[in-house]
């Protein structure tokens, strides 16, 4: 079947499609969008950032207002309109957190996966216990280069803080299969780190379930 489109291909097209029609008006085209996206960029860019699930909520909101608004001077690059509201997203959280005088704190144990903070260079991002905007930037890339059930994990349990027991539930795997996973997860979550931004710190140590 050498003339069968690739579905990726049919799925892009379909997107601008809704893009497109979107950008002249159509309110149902624009909620697909916002039905395709959603869930993404609230578990991507917004979660992880503020860990207060109202807020997060209405920050989700806030994104898509923010990108109708916006949407005629989007210019469609082949890329889907995913990473646009990735970043419409996390501006708006780094705002929020800013005005609000709050920086983000560190998911405990979660330091131990990022080569930097053993680096020389580490007050330069960190305050302490603190992350950096740029610090927590790169996090949030490198957990969007994981498998969406690493990502699901770090996010329960690293950044949420729920119990094992409510994380294990959520994905549906016993307890004992919930630590081999966050153990996965958070090596995958450092190779990641690595790849993208380098290292000099070849440790690595596994945070307490």
């Amino acid at each position: 079947m050498a003339n069968e489109t690739p579905p990726h291909a049919t799925s892009s097209e379909h997107e601008r499609d809704l893009v497109e029609r979107a950008q002249a008006g159509d309110q149902r085209a624009f909620r697909e969008l916002y039905m395709l996206h959603a869930n993404t960029v609230f578990r991507c860019a917004i979660m992880p950032l503020v860990r207060d699930r109202n807020l997060a909520e209405d920050l989700l909101a806030d994104t898509f207002v923010r990108a109708m608004e916006n949407l005629p001077r989007f210019t469609w690059q082949g890329k889907g309109l995913l990473p646009w509201l990735i970043r419409i997203g996390k501006n708006l959280c780094l705002d929020h957190l800013r005005k609000a005088g709050r920086t983000t704190a560190w998911p405990e144990g979660f330091e131990q996966q990022i080569p930097d903070v053993s680096d020389s260079n580490a007050e330069s991002l960190l305050g302490r216990s603190e992350l950096s905007d740029a610090l927590r930037v790169r996090i949030d890339e490198c957990m969007s280069d994981l498998n969406p059930r690493y990502r699901h994990v770090l996010e329960l349990r690293m950044f949420e803080k729920r119990s094992r027991q409510y994380a294990a539930e959520q994905l549906d795997v016993t307890i004992g299969t919930l630590d081999v996973l966050l153990f996965r997860a958070c090596k995958s979550f450092r190779k990641v780190y690595v790849r993208r931004y380098g290292s000099t710190d070849e440790g690595s140590e596994f945070p307490a379930p």
